[in-house]
């Protein structure tokens, strides 16, 4: 069961697709649907099943409100001489805009054999995925548009531009936005050999290169390179792209210019958002309205590009940010930077690779943690792509593809969750008091049953604090029974189960109800908690069980606002 497009806008109708598999003709089928935001359900409906249905589509219309997106949960029971048989869930969101919920996706494969094949854009969205990066779609990195269908990539694979044309309108079939990779400062050789006054320089006098394959120029408004490019990703939204992810390799931070004969130092942090803010004014100039995204590899220069026009802060994460505090620290930072920008995190899920020679359970188990970590921190993930592809380093194509049916249900889980649940993670109002409302000599929120910690620590419960407008948000995060916190590690075992964990809240508000959902039971449904009132040293507070943690939970308190 899945919708029929990764994101709708508002006004848009919503269709719900729900595929059956009859293998008998006994008894008369029913098949319910459910539609709720958050626990208020808002529209059901039933049909009749005949035998030979494969397929029942529900549709309907969301009226519109005044929020910029609105996450909704999609319950589908199926229902034999009235007696409920089997059930499945969704999600959808209704956005103004991808940018507010980007669920980042790759394709990287645009060979003869991917021709009028849309299974990975199918995949793609049952994840919700509604922005996909095309990786190493180009010619070349100075001239990314080949010049014939056929070609040679810069690293010998042969692909046809036909094929990236048509992923591109597969894309845009499911509400997808499409991206187009484009490094800002890579060029090939022969293109290097030209105009060697365009290229950055070590202190030494050699030129700065990637792998003796891609050269690095100077993208200074004084160098031609600078224009030159941003003509590049015009012709790249002209083609049929929405918009450019502009790449940087985290160096040179530093390096010698001789741009019009004249030895010059440049900072590339005062130069990234220069060539951002240019390239979302050329190509706006020219009639179009691109989507920019700007990879700040770990987290260089955050401080300059967060700000600049792009759309979204995206992160490259690598060492030495290595454990679950650390991409929880690289989300509210970001924030802190952007406001208004949704954080995307690029984290490579390296046991998955043969190269780490561990058991694809040891990778699943880190995945899962991983995301869960994200995803409650108020980030995004640049995880998936293709048919159930995995990135497991920054060069796409050698992505692992993964085929245990159960793990692919629990993905799938998790990006119902957040879409379901958009409201209480990705709101720009929501506000963190992880680190100022329990812990230490915080009495705010007060939790019992096992060891707890507001930091990310081995062998113990994440919490994490947030509220916006109307709710208070608890997040718990089951580090329990892990010997280790380092992400991009894999993990023998899930974290241990622990039950009946006992909160007490301070809230001023009046409480209108308490509510737990976790992507880890019950596909991710709400489940009303009672809760009762005790005394607090600064008046009263609610106290209520959550029955069981496996690996994230989610508790909303409703108030009053």
């Amino acid at each position: 069961m899945y919708p029929s497009k990764s994101q709708y806008r508002p006004g848009e109708k919503v269709e719900i697709i729900a595929t059956f598999e009859v293998t008998d003709d006994l008894g008369n089928y029913t098949v319910s649907c459910t539609v709720l935001n958050f626990h208020d359900i808002l529209y059901k409906t039933e049909k009749e099943l005949k035998l030979h249905d494969e397929k029942v589509v529900f549709e309907f219309n969301i009226e519109k409100n005044e929020k910029e997106m609105m996450g909704f949960g999609v319950e589908v029971d199926l229902y034999r001489n009235n007696k409920k048989i089997n059930s499945l869930s969704t999600s959808f969101d209704i956005t103004e805009s991808w940018k507010l919920a980007p669920r980042y996706g790759f394709l990287s494969d645009f060979f003869d054999r991917d021709k009028n094949d849309d299974k990975d854009l199918v995949q793609l969205n049952k994840y919700h995925i509604n922005v996909v990066q095309f990786y190493d779609w180009m010619y070349r990195h100075h001239e990314l548009l080949p010049p014939t269908n056929s070609f040679a990539d810069p690293l010998g694979r042969n692909l046809l531009i036909d094929v990236v044309k048509q992923k591109i309108n597969y894309a845009h079939k499911f509400g997808m936005t499409a991206i187009a990779y484009g490094a800002v400062y890579g060029c090939e050789k022969e293109f290097y050999d030209k105009h060697k006054d365009w290229a950055l320089y070590k202190n030494d006098g050699t030129v700065f290169d990637l792998i003796n394959l891609i050269y690095i120029m100077d993208i200074s408004k004084e160098s031609g390179w600078h224009n030159h490019i941003i003509s590049e990703f015009l012709k790249a939204i002209k083609f049929g792209f929405d918009g450019i992810h502009m790449d940087q390799y985290g160096f040179p931070k530093e390096a010698l210019s001789i741009a019009g004969g004249v030895k010059k130092i440049r900072r590339l942090r005062n130069e990234f958002p220069v060539l951002i803010n240019d390239t979302m004014e050329y190509i706006e100039k020219n009639g179009y309205k691109p989507a920019l995204i700007f990879n700040a590899v770990n987290n260089w220069p955050i401080d300059t590009v967060a700000s600049a026009k792009q759309d979204v802060v995206y992160i490259e994460v690598w060492p030495p940010n290595d454990t679950y505090q650390d991409l929880y620290n690289l989300i509210t930072n970001a924030k802190k930077y952007a406001p208004d920008k949704q954080v995307i995190l690029a984290a490579y899920m390296e046991p998955f690779s043969k190269r780490s020679n561990v058991p694809v359970e040891y990778a699943e188990n880190a995945t899962i943690m991983m995301m869960a970590t994200i995803f409650a921190s108020g980030g995004f993930h640049l995880l998936l792509g293709e048919l159930n592809g995995i990135l497991t380093e920054a060069y796409y194509p050698n992505y692992t593809m993964i085929d245990n049916e159960r793990f692919v249900r629990e993905l799938r889980n998790y990006y119902d969750f957040i879409v379901r649940y958009e409201e209480l993670l990705y709101d720009f109002n929501i506000v963190d008091n992880t680190m100022t409302h329990t812990g230490g000599i915080n009495g705010e929120y007060v939790f019992k049953g096992t060891k707890f910690s507001p930091k990310a620590e081995k062998d113990s419960v994440w919490t994490l604090i947030k509220e916006k407008p109307g709710y208070k948000i608890i997040h718990f995060i089951n580090f329990t029974g892990l010997e280790s916190t380092k992400w991009n590690e894999g993990k023998e075992k899930r974290s241990k189960i622990i039950n009946n964990i006992e909160v007490i809240a301070l809230v001023v508000e009046k409480v209108k109800g308490v509510y737990l959902a976790s992507p880890d039971i019950d596909s991710g449904k709400p489940k009303k908690l009672d809760y009762e009132y005790v005394p607090h040293e600064h008046g009263k507070a609610i106290r209520f069980v959550i029955p069981q943690l496996r690996v994230w939970d989610m508790v909303y308190i409703v108030c009053e606002s």
